[in-house]
């Protein structure tokens, strides 16, 4: 699949991702297909302190080809939990330590601008993370470019480029608490609910607490009552060794460990999101990855 390239550096607006007025409202922002109908939906409001945990992060709610809403946003079990979303819960900076997974210590990240397309086909945002006091510790451009297949799935391409906005910063963690992740509806987590069910290719390889790796692909097939749908993580071949973790209410994705260094162009992590109706088979999902994987 091509891929158009990011800037090698982030926009120097960056640094004023911290002013202007606080409101807990928030805006959207829509990828669609051909017919209007849509598939992921950017979600962000400016920082308010006084409404932290539901201004701290954007993400993005992803939906059925009929319209069904697959992802939790606010509140539910794990509220820092939203969408398809991104962060890791250890991060180190300039002898500092940070957590932007759970951002429950003045942490947020920051929408400072988003181009996106106007056919609803691709949209860039620009993203500052910031400790508690609107210091910026790295910069993001976060890009997700909508394709259809043939057999109506729709693909989400999304490229996440992270680069240091002063000192070098490590970002580490667990799992199941870092880096770029899905997030299934509350339903999934209530008592007694049907329990996500999970594809993954011959070569993974199992862990403690549902760890995986060697995985160039998992699916979560979603049982809804009123029908499945299968949502396929695929991995870039040229991203750097990624760690797997998968819940049974439907929490799922990848992290790597890495190091963004001072001064250097942005490192890139790209991840291809696929959503068809119906319980998809391990077969459909490594034909679609094969076809797909850089």
């Amino acid at each position: 699949m091509k891929r158009q390239a990011l800037a090698a550096s982030l926009p120097a607006l960056l640094f004023a991702a911290c002013q202007g007025a606080p409101t807990a409202e928030h805006s959207t922002s829509e990828l669609v297909r051909q017919d209007g109908r849509i598939v992921a939906n950017l979600v962000t409001a400016p920082y308010d302190a006084s409404h932290a945990a539901a201004t701290c992060k954007p993400w993005h709610d992803v939906f059925a080809g009929d319209g069904r809403v697959l992802t939790k946003g606010l509140g539910g079990t794990f509220p820092h939990h939203r969408g398809l979303f991104v962060g890791w819960n250890q991060v180190q900076c300039g002898g500092e330590r940070f957590d932007f997974w759970h951002m429950n210590r003045g942490e947020s990240q920051r929408l400072v601008s988003l181009q996106a397309d106007t056919n609803g086909r691709r949209q860039t945002a620009t993203i500052a993370w910031c400790k508690a006091d609107g210091t910026v510790v790295v910069h993001e451009q976060r890009t997700v470019t909508l394709h259809e297949r043939d057999d109506g799935a729709a693909v989400l391409d999304v490229q996440v480029a992270l680069a240091a906005a002063g000192d070098d910063v490590v970002l580490g963690g667990d799992p199941q608490h870092a880096g770029h992740q899905f997030r299934a509806v509350q339903a999934f987590a209530e008592k007694g609910a049907a329990v996500v069910r999970y594809l993954r290719p011959a070569t993974a390889q199992g862990g403690k607490d549902d760890v995986w790796t060697d995985c160039a692909w998992t699916a979560a097939v979603l049982p809804f009552a009123d029908g499945s749908v299968t949502v396929l993580r695929i991995e870039e071949a040229g991203n750097a060794k990624a760690t797997w973790s998968t819940r049974p209410y439907g929490r799922f994705g990848a992290m790597w460990e890495l190091r963004l260094l001072r001064g250097e162009a942005p490192t890139t992590l790209r991840v291809t999101w696929v959503i068809a109706d119906g319980e998809r088979d391990a077969a459909w999902c490594a034909a679609v990855a094969l076809s797909l994987r850089g």
